[in-house]
């Protein structure tokens, strides 16, 4: 088996995968966050986009361009996954890329936290290219898992198993399982996503994948097509988004307190 990722989630995953006796070899395939290189004026003007001002000052005290997060990640497969292989390609479309994704014969490709993949790397394995999702697909395909859900008021957020193709987050559905979202939490709604991924998307989306990956080895798994999607796939949440999520919560939180008063002259 092969796992593309560019993120901590990934090697979650490639160590709940490890774990397998149906997997024989696994190796990791670390990549860059974009497949496109970046300035550091365009790394810049996404963070702030994303982060505001407070991530510009946070990149500037630790900017160490792709290296940083290469390492991190290496030092993190080598504690949580010891016996996995390890890679790193900025670009695995690359020629060089795929002919050594291709000489290590995969029956079956990962993918969990890196850019959307083309047909000329998710054909090369025997079995194709699965992708863990976090967000209900199709309604919340694309980036920010669980942040939409939120912003929107929704009390669940899914988590979903699908075949990688053309269509991001649009192949058939090999499994699917929804977990309960406090739609106005506590404190900052932001540190409470971060929480609500670390703690309840992240590890359900790896024995997800894990349990995939053993009932493919065993036979075929049902699949499903996904319906259409009702819009286009979500972006990363934007700073000014991430503003008015703040907002919302706040809204939802005085309402909640509202309703809890006893109205004047009445007991409860």
């Amino acid at each position: 088996m092969v796992l593309v990722t560019n993120g901590a989630i990934g090697v979650e995953v490639a160590a709940g995968l490890a774990t397998l006796p149906e997997v024989r070899s696994l190796t990791v395939v670390t990549t860059r966050v974009s497949r496109r290189p970046q300035t550091r004026l365009e790394k810049a003007r996404v963070i702030f986009r994303h982060e505001g001002p407070a991530g510009i000052v946070r990149a500037l005290r630790g900017w160490a361009g792709r290296s940083r997060n290469t390492v991190r990640l290496a030092e993190l497969i080598r504690v949580r996954c010891p016996g996995a292989g390890r890679v790193h390609w900025d670009d695995v479309h690359a020629p060089e890329a795929r002919a050594h994704l291709a000489a290590l014969a995969p029956d079956l490709g990962i993918v969990a936290a890196a850019y959307p993949l083309g047909a000329e790397v998710f054909g090369i394995p025997r079995l194709g290219f699965l992708n863990l999702h976090l967000g209900r697909a199709p309604e919340f395909r694309g980036s920010s898992p669980a942040f939409y859900e939120l912003l929107q008021g929704v009390p669940e957020v899914g988590v979903t198993i699908h075949r990688v193709s053309e269509a991001l987050d649009g192949g058939p559905i090999l499994a699917q399982a929804l977990f309960p979202l406090d739609t106005a939490p506590r404190g900052d709604p932001i540190a409470y996503l971060r929480r609500y991924q670390r703690e309840t998307l992240v590890p359900n989306g790896a024995r997800m994948m894990a349990e995939v990956v053993a009932a493919l080895a065993r036979g075929p798994v049902r699949e499903r097509a996904q319906e259409a999607a009702p819009g286009p796939p979500r972006r990363r949440a934007t700073w000014a988004l991430k503003r008015e999520l703040r907002r919302r919560v706040r809204s939802r939180r005085r309402r909640a307190v509202a309703v809890d008063i006893p109205a004047a002259g009445t007991l409860s």
